[in-house]
């Protein structure tokens, strides 16, 4: 099969003058990554909340509904960005309450990864491990459904940041086929980052597939919501052959605005699955780890 780039974006946040410049900013970054070839592209977790520059200071309730207003015009720009490239693109994350349970009050906004097909078709994720914070001073639901999308460049899942720190999510979307994760993320400081770099790394080894990481860099000191991002994207694989030593295809420079890019080559992982020096994804034991399972 033919190999296919994969572009992973550094976003870089910092004070807007208009709407238009978000979206702008979003179009520098995917013809730069149609230019390098790639045929899919992962933004950042908490992506349109770049937005938040735009407004007055606000606390978390009324920074998420202020983000709600923009579900349609996001879905409709980057259905025709799609479209228009020919990319397929996980358009980060939005904050948003469409379908939420009626009647909660105190819960009831998601943060739900888009991706958008050149030929209309919308998926989405709902990001299901919410981070203490999210949990403690979000009014934020948390998903409860995996779900693996076949791409042109091969069958991808999305596990939002925090949720690649858990490897039950991971080893879940590879058992449904998963052949390529996608992590969008947002991380504040430098010990988040490597939290989840470590960990993507760490799932790539484990489930013997590849990883595109992706996050926020820059600073917003007025938005409390969404004031620093640390962030190196990254695009990696097995730490085995074929692949590099290390495991790493490509990776950014810290907290510099731009994109990374590698190919994602199926049989490359095929040859891994089958050739490599070692097996984890087949070398489970799970009848041994299920009489260790507290119920």
């Amino acid at each position: 099969m033919k190999p296919y780039q994969i572009a992973a974006v550094q976003y870089g946040i910092g004070p807007l003058r208009s709407e238009n410049e978000f979206w702008n900013r979003l179009r520098r970054h995917l013809a730069k990554a149609e230019s390098e070839g790639a045929k899919l592209i992962v933004f950042p977790e908490y992506l349109t909340g770049h937005l938040l520059s735009l407004a007055s200071p606000m606390n978390n309730e009324e920074a998420c509904e202020y983000l709600h207003r923009f579900t349609d015009e996001y879905k409709t720009r980057f259905a025709k960005m799609s479209r228009e490239t020919g990319i397929t693109i996980l358009g980060g994350t939005h904050i948003h309450r469409e379908g939420a349970p009626e009647g909660t009050v105190s819960k009831r906004y998601y943060n739900e990864a888009f991706l958008f097909f050149p030929e209309g078709r919308i998926e989405s994720y709902k990001k299901i491990h919410l981070t203490p914070e999210e949990q403690r001073a979000w009014p934020l639901l948390p998903g409860d459904h995996y779900a693996v999308h076949e791409t042109e460049v091969g069958s991808v899942a999305i596990q939002i940041c925090y949720d690649i720190e858990f490897p039950e999510s991971s080893r879940i979307v590879a058992d449904m086929g998963a052949e390529i994760i996608l992590c969008p993320s947002y991380t504040d400081a430098a010990a988040g980052y490597w939290r989840v770099r470590h960990c993507s790394q760490a799932r790539a080894v484990e489930n013997q597939l590849y990883v595109a990481l992706s996050g926020l860099i820059g600073n917003m000191p007025d938005v409390e919501q969404v004031d620093s991002g640390y962030c190196q994207a990254g695009i990696f694989a097995p730490c085995d052959r074929p692949f590099p030593d290390n495991g790493i295809l490509a990776v950014g420079s810290a907290n510099r605005n731009g994109i990374v890019c590698a190919p994602a080559d199926l049989d490359m992982l095929t040859h891994n699955r089958s050739k490599g020096a070692v097996a984890p994804f087949y070398d489970r034991r799970p009848e041994l780890y299920a009489t260790h399972v507290k119920s």
